[in-house]
């Protein structure tokens, strides 16, 4: 799907024609759903099975609210966990557009932050100092 695609579903979305927008990034899911007081907008974090703890995840979220506004969901039906975030309901598309695009860079952050907190620690070689030349 283009960017003018997301772009007119979108505008279709504030302007009432459509309630819930559902775009797909690869295979995660994006939707915005807009009713009359907000617009809410999801990005989907991780696949059903989480390798990596749900509280590692809660506590990289913590520290994350201080840089970004999405807020950490976990979806009951499919185990997957969300990104969330409501804007007001009369928010312009530019707004829109620069919120979903924060949204979605949070998820990037996320996802690598996790991806080498996975990776396993080098192991570490204690060196004699007596042993090294001069």
């Amino acid at each position: 799907m283009s960017s003018s695609d997301w772009q007119q579903k979108l505008t279709d979305c504030l302007s009432g024609q459509q309630q819930t927008v559902l775009l797909f990034e690869q295979a995660d899911e994006v939707n915005v759903q807009c009713d009359e007081q907000r617009v809410v907008l999801r990005a989907q974090l991780t696949p059903a099975d989480l390798e990596f703890p749900l509280q590692s995840w809660c506590l990289l979220g913590q520290s994350s609210l201080a840089h970004f506004q999405g807020a950490l969901a976990l979806a009951p039906a499919t185990g997957h966990l969300w990104l969330v975030q409501c804007l007001p309901r009369q928010c312009s598309q530019k707004h829109l557009l620069k919120s979903l695009e924060v949204l979605l860079n949070q998820r990037d952050t996320w996802r690598s932050v996790t991806a080498r907190l996975r990776q396993a620690g080098r192991k570490f070689q204690p060196t004699s100092l007596r042993q090294l030349p001069h």
